[in-house]
């Protein structure tokens, strides 16, 4: 979901809504010594700090459910859809024995700190620990050091029932498709770890979309297919749900719906096998 930086905008009524309603509040919390007037301000008192890891803290102080089934909510690109994001996260806390939630990226639209405010405050919501990656619209502006700063590091990780869920920046255009995004390093030295039963990478931007640096489809689908316990490589960016097994290997690629879209999808995972529930969030 990426509007290049070549192309005309569409000034469509939503997007001039949103804009207003940025002006708007900017203009409206400039008198407030709590807030920085500016929109591009990359520091607001009390907001939030490095929340993906408050979330692993949390998901491991959890009681955990008495099965052995992990229960995944898996959504992405909220920017701007804010009416849907609340439906969504109402209808995740009425699915029994839910696990975690996954934001596959695309927290803001134009990279502001008001946007991503907007975002966590739902998301906060939710009875059960969420994690959010990094989407290409999150580094506009200042965007990737108010995302740091709101949700820790760009590429993290940790393990929970046997699995190990693999956090990281996908965005190579936003790099210049330099060979820097993804860290092909990084997930290798993740991968050598010999404790977790499975793996599941989590990203924004898929491999085979043209905002992934194209030196690195091969290296990175590669590195994920080495290793057998590696199942899933779930995904945002398109707008609209793919189910496939792309590269011939075991890997299972995985991309959600945008928040636009009604449906988001639930996945339980058992002994390393995945099932795919679609839910409508308006029923």
């Amino acid at each position: 979901m990426r509007v290049s930086a070549h192309c005309s905008l569409r000034m469509t009524p939503r997007y001039a809504h949103s804009i207003l309603v940025l002006v708007f509040t900017t203009l409206l919390l400039a008198g407030c010594d709590k807030f920085e007037a500016s929109p591009y301000a990359t520091h607001t008192p009390n907001a939030p700090v490095h929340s993906n890891l408050t979330n692993i803290e949390r998901l491991a102080a959890r009681e955990p459910f008495d099965d052995d089934t992990v229960t995944i909510v898996f959504t992405g690109d909220p920017q701007r859809f804010y009416e849907e994001q609340e439906l969504i996260v109402a209808k995740a806390n009425t699915i029994p024995n839910v696990d975690l939630f996954i934001l596959a990226g695309d927290i803001a639209d134009f990279g502001l700190m008001q946007e991503f405010l907007w975002v966590h405050e739902r998301m906060e919501r939710l009875n059960m620990p969420w994690f959010a990656v990094i989407g290409n619209h999150d580094m506009q502006a200042n965007g990737r050091l108010i995302f740091q700063q709101l949700f820790g590091p760009l590429d993290f990780s940790f393990t929970y029932k046997g699995y190990k869920f693999l956090f990281h920046d996908t965005n190579g255009r936003e790099y210049g498709h330099n060979g820097t995004a993804p860290r092909i390093g990084w997930l290798a030295d993740q991968m050598a770890d010999t404790v977790p039963d499975h793996f599941i990478a989590v990203s924004h931007v898929p491999p085979f979309n043209g905002d992934f640096d194209p030196s690195l489809v091969q290296p990175y689908t590669q590195q994920l297919g080495s290793d057998e316990r590696t199942i899933l490589s779930l995904h945002g960016h398109t707008g609209s749900h793919v189910d496939e097994y792309l590269y011939g290997d075991h890997v299972r690629y995985m991309v959600c719906n945008a928040m636009y879209w009604p449906v988001f999808h639930v996945l339980r995972i058992h002994g390393g096998q995945v099932e795919v529930e679609a839910m409508n969030y308006r029923e």
